[in-house]
């Protein structure tokens, strides 16, 4: 019987994480390996098949914060020892992000992220000039760059390969997963909630919201508010193309959110669009394709010549802030993991950990309190600004 198909459900749990996403799985993984026994994780639909199988698969520890920056550090170092630690690869490449600045206020703010970088104990990102830039991405329009910074040991991943050898990992620890079962209500108890899903009810001594761009909805079943709001991102790749090559780094202009790295022979682009409103939309606004050429052949002018052969669009999980939601609401039992603002895959690693100690009564390895859920109702938040 293959994993799908497990139909029965539980009576009990005790720790149930809903989303089998990236983060879902790398918690449920961690809450196995420190000891948690009776961990269930379940999804509205298949292993990564959310927001996680749409994301650009970026990794990186260029943020503007330190507990992102910090973050982006422990998610790395756990890339680099993945296959170690859960027997399967992650397809970690270390190509690097470069970030490049069209003015002077926008070098002006990667320089203030470059110290609150080095505060945090990363060692190798670091100011490059236009020179610098063109030899990094031979192709690259320069003559109106300010600046950039750059970091080597940031990189792209597999978003299939780490879910889904999280996902194995935590099974072979005893976590069951079962996917195609969505949430429909739930009733907090003395000691405990009450889950309704279709296929009956389980019972849960402690619920975790990992439900990325729909957290808000399962907050609302659980009494109460998650500020989350969903955006819709898109994402084109090309047929191979010569100009980028599989080493050429991550690149994003800082001013514009223009991005695009290697995706085997071709190359991968996106961007946000700020006029975008919030909703759950997936399907592809072919329009849009026309104003992010625009921009991306005013960068790159070689990619004038590339031809798009796919493209789709996934969801973030948008904040006030742009910062993750980690720790427990004002509902006993009921915690949040969530609310990455498109930050989940390449942060998954990291939070799996600290979110597993926080619950567990254990000591993080650094502190995540600047996430707590109660922030935005205390006012006692600031925002990250390096965001895509």
């Amino acid at each position: 019987m293959s994993p799908r198909a497990e139909l029965g459900l539980p009576a009990g749990v005790e720790v149930l994480v809903i989303g089998a996403g990236a983060v879902g799985c790398s918690l449920a993984f961690n809450l196995a390996a420190r000891g948690q026994r009776n961990v269930l994780v379940v999804d509205r639909g298949a292993i990564g098949e959310g927001s996680t199988g749409r994301c650009a698969g970026g990794v990186r520890q260029q943020f503007s914060t330190e507990v992102n920056v910090r973050i982006g550090m422990l998610s790395r170092r756990l890339l680099e020892e993945f296959e170690d630690l859960t027997g399967q690869s992650a397809d970690f490449k270390q190509i690097g992000y470069l970030f490049v600045a069209p003015d002077d206020e926008a070098m002006s703010d990667l320089r203030r992220n470059l110290d609150v970088q080095r505060a945090a104990g990363l060692t190798d990102s670091a100011e490059v000039d236009a020179a610098q830039i063109a030899r990094l991405v031979p192709g690259l329009r320069t003559d109106d760059l300010a600046g950039g910074t750059f970091c080597p040991s940031d990189g792209i991943a597999g978003p299939s390969e780490v879910t889904q050898g999280y996902a194995r990992a935590a099974r072979q620890k005893g976590v069951r997963i079962i996917e195609d079962l969505e949430i429909t209500g739930l009733q907090h108890r003395r000691g405990g909630w009450r889950v309704t899903t279709p296929r009956g009810e389980i019972r849960a001594d402690r619920v975790v919201c990992c439900a990325g761009a729909w957290s808000a909805r399962i907050a609302e079943l659980a009494g109460t508010a998650v500020p989350v709001e969903p955006y819709r991102r898109h994402i084109f790749v090309t047929k191979p193309f010569a100009s980028v090559t599989r080493t050429t780094p991550m690149t994003v202009d800082y001013r514009t959110s223009f991005y695009f790295h290697p995706e085997g022979d071709g190359v991968l682009i996106g961007m946000s669009d700020p006029a975008e409103p919030p909703s759950f939309r997936t399907d592809v606004d072919w329009d849009f394709l026309d104003h992010l050429v625009q921009h991306a052949t005013e960068r790159f002018p070689a990619l004038e010549s590339a031809e798009i052969m796919t493209g789709w669009a996934g969801l973030y999980e948008v904040t006030p802030d742009h910062q993750a939601i980690i720790g427990e609401s004002d509902v006993p039992g009921f915690w949040l993991c969530c609310g990455f603002s498109g930050h989940g895959f390449m942060q998954a690693p990291a939070v799996g950990e600290l979110c597993a100690d926080l619950m567990l009564g254990k000591t993080p390895a650094f502190s995540i309190e600047s996430l707590r859920p109660a922030r935005f109702a205390e006012g006692d938040y600031a925002e990250e600004r390096a965001v895509i």
